[in-house]
């Protein structure tokens, strides 16, 4: 079913596609005093924690049987995982506080301020999934309607941390981050691996 494919799945790929393309900006970060704060690898490495426990919720989403009670029962755990992953990594970039990075108020602020956002959101699409009878024979076109958050926006404040001139090559070097290139295909791993 092409359930499985729609949801809050898209959150995970609008991230691995920001994700891609760190670590390839051009010339390096200005030599200015930079200000106190949390290491830009431990950072980043917090920020795409989250994110590897999204992707093992795919995984699992994408072996729930293929009934729609499956399905259901798989878009709810997905769901509750996904949820819990964004809550807990906002949780750890408040604890962590700002990277050691020029404007790290904001970027803090637009890191936390999404995965709250995302959390929320997740929640909310979890509760209308949950009202979804499994047994109606229209199941899977209202679930795929309600599968589609418009993205854009955190794409795009996603995709301006990432690609921060002092925060690219931190998201380069983190470990996690790279393992979430790698777990979001080939052509990701490839545009973004080897540059350090």
């Amino acid at each position: 079913m092409a359930l499985s494919r729609h949801g809050s799945g898209v959150v995970v790929v609008a991230l691995i596609l920001a994700l891609a393309g760190c670590g390839s900006t051009e010339g390096k970060p200005a030599a200015a005093a930079a200000p106190q704060g949390a290491d830009p690898v431990v950072w980043a490495g917090t920020f795409c924690s989250g994110l590897g426990d999204v992707i093992t919720g795919v995984s699992a989403m994408a072996k729930a049987p293929p009934t729609p009670q499956g399905q259901k029962d798989g878009l709810l755990q997905f769901s509750d995982t996904v949820q819990r992953a964004f809550a807990h990594t906002a949780h750890q970039l408040q604890v962590l506080g700002a990277p050691r990075v020029t404007d790290s108020k904001r970027i803090q602020d637009t890191a936390v301020s999404f995965f709250i956002t995302a959390a929320q959101t997740v929640g909310d699409q979890r509760a209308r999934f949950a009202a979804l009878d499994a047994k109606d024979p229209d199941f899977v076109q209202k679930a795929s309607h309600l599968a589609g958050p418009d993205l854009s926006a955190a794409s795009t404040q996603i995709r301006e941390l990432t690609n921060n001139k002092e925060l690219a090559p931190a998201f380069a070097a983190a470990p996690v981050c790279q393992q979430l290139r790698v777990a979001g295909g080939g052509g990701i791993a490839g545009s973004a691996g080897g540059h350090r």
